[in-house]
C-alpha cells in the first residue's frame, strides 16, 4: 500500500466523518465545519497529487494549505476580539459659547435674526460638503446659527 493510497483513504475518511457530523446537525460553533471541510478538500488534493507521484507539487499544496488555514484562524480570532470590545467613548460635547458662535458666523454682538440668517446662508453656500467643505465645518456653522437664533428669539 503506497503513500498516495493511504492519503486518499484518510481524505475519504475525514470527508465521511464531516458529512456524518453535518447530517446529524452538530453544533457548529465559529464555522468549524467549514474549516474542516476546507481542510478535507486540501487533503484530498494532496492525496491525488501523491497518488500521481507529484511529490514536489503535493508538498507545496500542503504548505499552502497550512498557511491559508493559519491566516484564516488568525483573522477569525482578530475579528472576534474586535467585535467584543466596546468602542472608545467619544469626548463629551462642548456647548458652543456666544463668542464662538459670533466668531464662526463673523457677526458682532446684538446681531438680529436676519443678519444671522444672511451670514449663515453665505458661509454654508461656500463651505457646504457638497461644495468642497467638510461635515465638521457645516455642523459648526449650523450650530452657531441655531445658538444665535435661540438667543435672538429669547431677547
Amino acid at each position: 500500500m503506497g503513500l498516495g493510497f493511504l492519503s486518499i483513504l484518510i481524505a475519504v475518511g475525514a470527508a465521511g466523518w464531516l458529512l456524518f457530523r453535518l447530517a446529524r446537525g452538530g453544533d457548529d460553533k465559529g464555522g468549524r465545519s467549514m474549516t474542516i471541510m476546507k481542510l478535507v478538500v486540501w487533503l484530498a488534493l494532496v492525496a491525488v497529487l501523491l497518488a500521481a507521484k507529484l511529490w514536489p507539487l503535493a508538498f507545496m499544496v500542503l504548505l499552502a494549505a497550512g498557511g491559508v488555514m493559519a491566516i484564516e484562524a488568525w483573522r477569525a480570532r482578530a475579528g472576534s476580539s474586535e467585535t467584543e470590545e466596546a468602542p472608545p467613548a467619544s469626548p463629551p460635547a462642548k456647548r458652543m459659547s456666544e463668542e464662538e458662535a459670533l466668531s464662526v458666523l463673523g457677526l458682532e454682538a446684538g446681531a438680529g435674526p436676519q443678519e444671522i440668517r444672511a451670514a449663515h446662508r453665505k458661509l454654508i453656500s461656500q463651505l457646504h460638503p457638497d461644495r468642497g467643505g467638510t461635515d465638521y465645518l457645516a455642523a459648526k456653522i449650523n450650530e452657531a446659527r441655531d445658538y444665535l437664533m435661540r438667543r435672538a428669539g429669547a431677547d
